[in-house]
């Protein structure tokens, strides 16, 4: 019987970046997840990764036709079960989804022989039990290819946000945003948050205080995940803070997973 490993999977469905950026907020995830088990017995690996990894993810998976192509939607799931199985996950509907994929990615003759020839163990590589990790996987250095002055929507679930790119920190490594305040149903436009106010955090003496955010894994534009897109660049006009009170500190250090329980708070 034939075998595989999951990188000799990976390798074969020709999609270099998008593997990348999948195994980045896996492995970040995962590596979280563990430090916290570490002090948590309650917590599983698996219960902190998913839920955050598909929001971000179901932007390609659940994405409109006339923005992701079927084809990209199943190397999508194809490569997260792969790399998930890899750190010890597996999901059954997602397993599911990229079995599928796999007969999808056939049919269409999208990708090699050697990928339709190695069916049959890809297949059987994602259905054997996968093995937990014993340390924490390595994460790549944090690079962004944003720029000051940019202007970013942002979608979690069926509603979509706005930032402000305020600097870039480091050697190009995370950008400082600010969100604006309020939600949209559809992905807005500059038109859309020219003028609007900025967000602020409330805290709990009810006073509401400038928030800004350092925020890692924003890397490509356009982004992959098809979370986050550019809509503006060169915008001098920052976020209206009107009676917002001097933030507790200059920024919160967060990621983008973090960034979405952040992104829960605004327009509620």
């Amino acid at each position: 019987m034939t075998t595989i490993s999951h990188q000799q999977a990976l390798d074969k469905l020709a999609a270099r970046q998008l593997v990348q950026v999948i195994e980045d907020d896996v492995a970040n995830l995962v590596s979280e997840a563990m430090s916290y088990a570490k002090h948590d017995k309650k917590m599983t690996v698996d219960g902190y990764v998913l839920p955050q990894l598909l929001a971000r993810w179901n932007c390609v998976l659940q994405g409109p036709e006339d923005e992701v192509s079927s084809g990209y939607k199943d190397k999508t799931a194809l490569a997260m079960a792969l790399l998930l199985h890899k750190h010890g996950i597996a999901e059954s509907a997602l397993t599911a989804s990229a079995v599928q994929a796999i007969d999808n990615l056939n049919a269409a003759v999208a990708l090699s022989d050697a990928f339709f020839r190695n069916t049959d163990a890809i297949k059987d590589l994602l259905a054997s039990p996968p093995v937990a990790l014993k340390k924490r996987p390595s994460t790549r250095e944090n690079l962004t290819f944003l720029r000051a002055q940019d202007v970013l929507a942002l979608q979690l679930g069926q509603y979509f946000y706005a930032a402000y790119v305020h600097e870039i920190r480091g050697f190009n490594e995370y950008p400082i945003i600010e969100l604006y305040d309020g939600r949209f149903d559809s992905r807005p436009v500059m038109a859309d948050v020219q003028g609007r106010a900025a967000w602020g955090e409330t805290f709990n003496d009810g006073q509401t205080r400038i928030s800004m955010h350092a925020v890692f894994g924003m890397r490509h534009v356009p982004d992959p995940a098809n979370q986050f897109h550019l809509i503006a660049s060169g915008i001098t006009t920052t976020p209206e803070r009107g009676s917002l009170l001097p933030s507790v500190g200059m920024f919160t250090v967060s990621d983008l997973f973090q960034l979405q329980t952040v992104l829960k708070k605004i327009g509620v």
